[in-house]
């Protein structure tokens, strides 16, 4: 039987699920976390409220073909690049 993770623990694999993406602007979806943490995409949204709200991971719109070969844009989820805000010094 799987051990229940803390809230910290979930937390911390979704950042690396996301610092893990395929994607070059390191964006990933929804289902796409649920596949890789092993979780329910509900489950993975509650934690993704958590890191949106405070800032560590933010949303994005990303153009991904569907299976019908059209580009749609897919809201997903990155990193976020406040930090990497060149010239703001604190």
């Amino acid at each position: 039987m799987k051990t229940m993770a803390t809230e910290a623990e979930l937390l911390a694999q979704v950042q690396d699920a996301l610092t893990l993406s395929s994607d070059p602007e390191g964006a990933v979806s929804t289902i796409e976390l649920s596949e890789a943490l092993g979780i329910p995409p509900n489950a993975v949204r509650e934690r993704l409220r958590k890191l949106i709200a405070n800032g560590t991971v933010e949303v994005v719109r990303v153009p991904r073909t569907n299976i019908v070969g059209v580009v749609q844009h897919q809201y997903c989820y990155r990193l976020s690049r406040k930090e990497e805000t060149p010239g703001k010094n604190s």
